[in-house]
């Protein structure tokens, strides 16, 4: 589980909120115990608001369902201001509800929550949970599945089959091209008219060669193209600043 997170938390930094939310997916299904509910919860509603204005009651389920947990439990790294009070909003509406059944929930540990809040948007792993893993790198822990490549990821594949199409195209035209100005200049080696039709075959035999990789690396091209705009984000993610009162986050991508 301390490997999900660290990978949740920097795709985060990295605005790659649809990767995140597979590995939210995927560390689910290996949650050992509370503390793992409550972190994996938070980041849920923080990925599910982050992606959707539409999913606010998605969001606001997940972080429910990390509170009715850990009533303490604090954001695990930086939101906008409206996030936060949203956050809070929904925490006041599970005291209210824990009050009214008469059940009094201590404090939950939640070690990797808890202490990422004091680091607003930190870069690369996060410190607590890079110091767990150099600990625990001596004994065999399970290797976390790869995050499949997004189709924009993936266009590199054709794009770059296509380029290299279109060079070697390039290629085999010049060659026809210096076959045929032998035919101009006569060089010495055509002694006969079998020799010249051999060598004008060969030129345009290379120009049909040519022609054919040109298409094909256009092809390539184009469709290197059609998954790139097709793989692009939904939405921009907008610029945002908050404020805590001794340190100011700034989260988004510029355009």
């Amino acid at each position: 589980m301390r490997r999900y997170l660290v990978s949740i938390h920097q795709l985060i930094e990295d605005l790659a909120y649809e990767r995140a939310l597979e590995q939210v997916a995927r560390g689910k299904k290996v949650s050992k115990g509370p503390e793992d509910d409550v972190a994996i919860s938070l980041y849920e509603g923080i990925l599910v608001a982050e992606l959707s204005a539409g999913r606010l009651d998605e969001s606001n389920a997940a972080f429910k369902a990390a509170l009715f947990l850990a009533p303490d439990a604090q954001l695990p790294l930086s939101v906008s201001p409206k996030l936060k009070r949203r956050f809070e909003a929904v925490r006041e509406e599970v005291l209210g509800e824990l009050a009214l059944r008469g059940e009094d929930r201590g404090p939950l540990k939640t070690d990797a929550p808890t202490r990422l809040q004091r680091q607003p948007a930190p870069r690369g792993p996060l410190p607590e949970a890079a110091s767990r893993l150099s600990e625990s790198s001596s004994s065999p822990v399970s290797e976390v599945p790869p995050s499949s490549p997004t189709l924009r990821e993936r266009a590199i594949i054709p794009a770059v089959a296509g380029g290299a199409l279109v060079v070697t195209a390039g290629v085999f035209w010049k060659l026809a091209e210096g076959k045929k100005s032998k035919l101009v200049h006569k060089p010495p080696e055509l002694r006969t008219e079998a020799d010249a039709r051999n060598l004008a075959q060969s030129a345009r035999g290379m120009q049909t060669v040519s022609v054919g990789l040109l298409v094909g690396g256009l092809v390539g091209l184009g469709a290197a193209m059609g998954m790139y705009l097709q793989g692009a984000p939904d939405a921009q993610v907008p610029v945002q600043v908050g404020l805590d009162g001794t340190s100011v986050s700034i989260s988004g991508k510029l355009p």
